[in-house]
């Protein structure tokens, strides 16, 4: 996208700018050494998530962040590409 007709200044779109703030943040994380909590690759039926959906307040902390996750996205695609 270019900002003005004057200009050839180019403008990241929403899904550019959180690609690449995601990129760093994942090259900071791999080179930092810092311990970042495991993302199951089970499915809740199979196991995975079984300490937080067993923690009080749990499954519902996991929707929130979930509805909220997907929320952005969706509104980040809002004629933007």
């Amino acid at each position: 996208m270019l900002l003005g007709l004057w200009t050839h200044k180019r403008v990241e779109s929403a899904s550019e700018l959180f690609r690449r703030q995601h990129s760093l943040w994942l090259t900071r994380a791999l080179r930092g050494g810092r311990e970042y909590p495991r993302i199951p690759v089970r499915a809740v039926t199979a196991g995975g998530w079984s300490r937080l959906m067993a923690r009080p307040g749990g499954p519902a902390l996991a929707e929130r962040w979930w509805s909220h996750a997907f929320d952005r996205v969706d509104d980040a695609g809002d004629g933007d590409e």
